[in-house]
């Protein structure tokens, strides 16, 4: 089985373990306490304006927080609240999810919780648990060959995460997730030089937003490559060629 072929059924059919999803609720709730941290930061204003365009900002910290109808609210469309809040959740002061763009887009696509969460939140820590285990896996196998030459772990494995996380949320079928698989990977990049810079955390923002985008594209009848993740020109032969062929099984569940 391929890399994509074993990471668009796990989307598809993976049940979390309690614990992941327990990790992944709490993980939920730290990203939208650092996302109401960092929403009144420079960069995040500057964002915002560039988004909205003419008029007035279409965001607001209530919205950062997770508790209003952030895509419905947002002038940008989903993947333009996911650029915004995950780069706020990473200018937040600490501490930080571990995979902020897979909460942000996430976020963005669950529907609103009702009082006292109920299946709406359910979803959405089901999603975030599946997006979490899709980057590790990624990150794993790109290792130390992918972070050795410039590249950044948050920018690659975030993008692929949060995708998986999307495309869950949106109910993808098996060919869907392969084209949102195919259109993420090919945005899927960063700079580790940026990482310690506003830049870095516009960075994994637009990780989030990506991800929205290619899960959105893929729904709506849009094509990529169905090998995005394997062969001598996808992904790990890209950002780790060090790394062998026969290293590049994802092992996804390994991390619950």
């Amino acid at each position: 089985m391929s890399a994509t072929d074993e990471a668009v059924d796990f989307v598809r059919t993976a049940e979390p373990s309690r614990e992941a999803l327990e990790r992944a609720a709490a993980e939920v709730s730290v990203f939208r306490a650092a996302a109401a941290a960092g929403a009144g930061t420079a960069t995040v204003h500057a964002l915002r304006r560039v988004l909205a365009g003419p008029g007035p900002d279409p965001y607001d910290t209530a919205d950062a927080a997770g508790t209003a109808g952030v895509a419905a609210a947002a002038s940008a469309g989903p993947a333009g609240a996911a650029w915004v809040h995950g780069t706020a959740a990473a200018l937040g002061t600490g501490p930080w999810p571990e995979w902020i763009a897979v909460c942000a887009a996430a976020a963005v696509l669950a529907p609103p919780p009702g009082a006292g969460g109920g299946p709406e939140a359910a979803e959405l820590t089901a999603a975030v648990a599946v997006g979490r285990e899709v980057a590790r896996a990624i990150a794993a196998v790109l290792g130390a060959a992918h972070p050795a030459p410039g590249w950044s772990a948050a920018g690659a494995a975030g993008t692929v995460g949060a995708t998986a996380a999307a495309c869950r949320l949106l109910g993808l079928g098996a060919a869907e997730l392969r084209h949102a698989f195919g259109l993420a990977a090919t945005q899927a990049a960063g700079l580790a030089a940026a990482d310690p810079t506003p830049a870095g955390a516009v960075r994994i923002g637009k990780a989030a937003a990506d991800a929205v985008e290619a899960a959105v594209l893929a729904r709506n009848g849009f094509t990529s490559s169905v090998l995005p993740f394997e062969g001598r020109r996808g992904m790990f032969a890209l950002m780790a060629p060090a790394v062998d062929e026969g290293s590049r099984d994802l092992a996804l569940g390994a991390g619950w």
